[in-house]
């Protein structure tokens, strides 16, 4: 009985040191848009996540990378991916970057797109009726929360130019403005708009 409870004091002992977790001032400083009337929450929650990417590489790596292999929706699908590989790597180098900050024009843009492509059934870039008004952008399909939203688009699997991860962790991009809306096809489409 005795070596029983032992047991059961170091596995949980062990569980909580292994877990790691974000501190409230990492939290706060990577929530740049939690005042935003504008957003959802999924709409704040994935500039959080691409921010504690940008703010906290190596802690990203560690509370949030390491331990994420798909959704429940899609399942495990990027567990044995190269791309999720590539972005351990360089995680595990990066140096932290500046937050995004939400910016009420790039949201109206990504907002009128991301409706028209919900509307339309579409995937891709191209706007009928929406005009160009950000330097980057990057389209999520697909996924529901902010967390999966953000790692689709950092771990970008199956997309060999890296193109969202390369935005998301541009430097020079100090603006964004993220919509979320119902997709024909995909059930949801998240637009993100990035400028310098």
């Amino acid at each position: 009985m005795i070596r029983l409870l032992l047991l059961l004091v170091f596995i949980t002992n062990f569980s909580f040191v292994s877990a790691q977790t974000w501190t409230s001032a990492q939290l706060e400083k990577a929530n740049t848009a939690k005042n935003s009337t504008y957003l959802t929450q999924v709409e704040k929650e994935t500039i959080l996540y691409i921010n504690l990417c940008r703010l906290y590489p190596k802690d990203f790596l560690r509370n949030e990378l390491m331990n994420y292999y798909g959704t429940e929706k899609y399942g495990d699908y990027v567990r044995n991916s190269t791309y999720r590989e590539s972005l351990i790597k360089l995680l595990g180098s990066m140096q932290p970057i500046n937050a995004l900050y939400f910016d009420l024009e790039t949201y109206t843009g990504a907002k009128c797109f991301a409706k028209e492509q919900g509307e339309a059934g579409t995937t891709g870039h191209s706007r009928k009726n929406c005009k160009v008004d950000y330097d980057a952008e990057c389209c999520s399909y697909g996924m529901e929360t902010g967390r999966d939203i953000a790692m689709q688009l950092l771990i970008d699997d199956d997309v060999p130019s890296l193109g969202h991860r390369i935005i998301c962790l541009d430097k020079e991009y100090t603006r964004v403005g993220v919509s979320v809306q119902p997709h024909k096809n995909w059930d949801v489409v998240a637009v993100l708009n990035f400028n310098r």
